[in-house]
């Protein structure tokens, strides 16, 4: 079985369109999508949308709400809780977050608010932790690793028993391989990478209990993209950090990696 596996569209139209292409023709039987659909691009409503028409083909094995999807769905943050220090949030990312947020129909919020926060899958004889970032009893996100090596991967991963553990959220794609043969699994960024220019994404190869697994880069038309978020500029100029952070980052490549 072939599963294709994304994350953090956040609102990037062309690239989860450019990802959908590639799953096509090469052969994917089901998506599994870690949230993060909406927030910061230019097509939050469309992003939702095109998974909702997933949805009814049946070509989704599994969505799991992101931090964005809350922002809409419960309460904007204060604070950056991907920083022990836990500064404030600038009003000006918090209106960004706002306009997003009006892009999307009553309907689309209704289709993300149907979505578990993390959950555990079966295929077959393995079994898939699926996660936006791994959440504590508390229902907090777990410590924060942008590149967590595999002792920080057990260490987040500690209240879940799986073969497979996904996650995203940090935009860079992350790959370890464990003596157990248990693998964690970041893709990266399908609409904001970091590290690369080209859309991210993977697919999971499962037969039996065989586990394999294929990272992708999507060309796709970034710039468009780009030009579409940069049109908003004017009102809401977070939108040039957004880009500068997320879109012209091309030092944190991370491969990925097998324990010795």
């Amino acid at each position: 079985m072939r599963i294709g596996i994304i994350s953090d569209i956040h609102s990037n139209i062309d690239a989860f369109r450019a990802v959908l292409r590639e799953f096509d023709y090469r052969g994917v039987d089901k998506i599994i999508c870690l949230g993060d659909i909406i927030g910061l691009g230019a097509h939050p409503d469309d992003c939702v949308q095109l998974l909702e028409e997933l949805l009814s083909q049946d070509r989704i094995l599994s969505i799991v709400r992101g931090n964005h999807e809350d922002y809409l769905l419960q309460d904007l943050p204060v604070h950056n809780h991907n920083d022990q220090n836990k500064p404030k949030l600038p009003q000006a990312i918090l209106d960004l977050f706002l306009w997003n947020h009006s892009q999307v129909s009553g309907h689309s919020a209704a289709v993300l608010s149907q979505f578990p926060r993390q959950e555990i899958i079966n295929v077959g004889k393995i079994k898939i932790f699926v996660s936006h970032y791994p959440i504590n009893r508390t229902g907090d996100f777990m410590p924060f690793f942008m590149k967590p090596n595999l002792r920080e991967c057990r260490r987040i991963f500690r209240y879940a028993r799986a073969n497979v553990y996904l996650y995203g959220h940090t935009h860079v794609r992350n790959l370890w391989v464990g003596r157990r043969g248990d693998f964690f699994i970041n893709p990266g960024s399908v609409g904001c990478p970091i590290g690369t220019e080209s859309a991210s994404a993977g697919i999971l190869h499962l037969k039996g209990r065989r586990i394999t697994y294929e990272q992708l880069d999507i060309d796709y038309n970034i710039d468009r993209a780009i030009s579409e978020m940069m049109s908003y500029n004017d009102e809401y100029p977070a939108i040039s950090y957004t880009i500068d952070q997320f879109y012209h980052s091309l030092d944190n490549y991370h491969p990925g990696n097998t324990e010795d």
